[in-house]
């Protein structure tokens, strides 16, 4: 009894690993979605906003 309940215990606890390269393919394929035309922003605000959109933003 005691392998049985090792195992089981092994068992739940197993993960998905989520990749990057899982993500990607996906996030691509959707269109960006900006600040709904709602929201009234300054230009600083939507510059900032604007920031995280670029494909290229590296986190420092």
């Amino acid at each position: 009894m005691g392998l049985k309940m090792s195992v089981q215990e092994r068992l739940s606890s197993v993960r998905k690993v989520c990749h990057s390269r899982d993500t990607q393919e996906k996030s691509e394929s959707e269109p960006k979605k900006g600040v709904p035309a709602s929201w009234k922003l300054s230009a600083q605000q939507q510059a900032f906003i604007d920031l995280f959109a670029e494909p290229d933003h590296k986190k420092q």
